[in-house]
């Protein structure tokens, strides 16, 4: 693993380009867990007095007279479970959402359900995945992930991890990041900014890269940190709002460098997202070389975050 030259976090932070603000929140590991934990907070224990069910794998269903238990999240999977010993399961993708107690302004097309209870309401705006299944049978969908990021339990090993990633050594770091069944939680927030933050291309293969484990450790522990926060930041300022250091930025400056970044559309990735990278801070492997995660790297930029506390990140 990589040392480099020693630079303030002030003046990474404060003097250079701030990542922009207005950073979609986009629903990962972190965001189903915050999601999972508000209807938990908010719902539990509440009745359905209401149901309307619009998506065509819910026709005919209904929750009236359930009574609402609880809610988990499985990497980027929720759970809403119920007294009667059925469970609501629902995946995002990139445009899903969950008003929780709050009105909706959608068309009603876009509800896809719609839960009134007694004395709140979970309403789910344009979500494509949505079914309802025996709670003991919740492991079918949770058998073929890896393991979870965001686990109430704790985290994963980070040196489990590694090796996971590196089970097919010619796979892109982005690619194997983003395979849920590989690691559950880290999307496409992660599988951008974590590669900038250690330095190292996020299209690097696997194989080619030293120092996975301390990588591994550095993106559990953001994603881990951030569903605690409430909010998705791997800058570590401003930690009541949204930022990142590369995904949104496409073409311009790098924040850390000033040189002008490099960007792929989804259409041009073998792993089908965008990808934005900073030739000059994320160096590729040399020939008969390796692409090393540089730790003091990773100090310096992300040294105001919470998650430098977490067991997991790398000392």
């Amino acid at each position: 693993m990589r040392t480099g030259p020693s630079v303030s976090v002030r003046t990474l932070l404060m003097d250079r380009p701030y990542p922009p603000p207005t950073i979609r929140l986009v629903p990962e590991g972190d965001t189903l867990r915050i999601l999972a934990t508000k209807i938990d907070e908010r719902l539990a224990g509440r009745r359905v007095e209401r149901s309307v069910m619009r998506h065509p794998r819910l026709a005919g269903r209904d929750l009236t007279g359930a009574t609402l238990v609880g809610a988990d999240a499985y990497g980027k999977h929720l759970f809403v479970r119920f007294d009667d010993g059925r469970t609501l399961h629902a995946h995002l993708h990139m445009d899903g959402k969950f008003k929780v107690s709050r009105p909706s302004r959608a068309p009603e097309w876009k509800r896809r359900v719609e839960l009134w209870l007694d004395g709140g309401s979970l309403i789910g705006e344009a979500v494509p995945v949505l079914e309802l299944l025996a709670t003991a049978d919740e492991h079918e969908v949770t058998d073929r992930l890896g393991p979870d990021l965001c686990a109430i339990a704790g985290p994963p090993d980070s040196a489990d991890l590694a090796r996971r990633l590196q089970a097919d050594p010619s796979v892109a770091l982005a690619a194997a990041m983003l395979d849920q069944r590989i690691v559950a939680g880290w999307g496409n927030v992660y599988a951008n900014d974590v590669p900038f933050i250690c330095g190292v291309p996020p299209h690097q293969p696997v194989g080619d890269i030293d120092g996975l484990e301390a990588l591994a450790g550095v993106g559990t522990a953001l994603v881990r940190t951030n569903a605690r926060l409430g909010f998705q930041n791997t800058v570590g300022k401003r930690l009541d709002t949204d930022a990142t250091w590369m995904h949104g930025r496409g073409r311009r400056p790098c924040p850390v460098c000033g040189d002008r970044l490099r960007y792929r559309p989804e259409r041009e990735t073998p792993w089908g997202r965008s990808v934005t990278w900073c030739e000059t801070c994320q160096p590729p492997a040399r020939a008969r070389g390796l692409a090393e995660v540089d730790v003091s790297r990773v100090r310096r930029l992300i040294g105001l975050h919470p998650a430098v506390r977490e067991a997991v990140f790398p000392r």
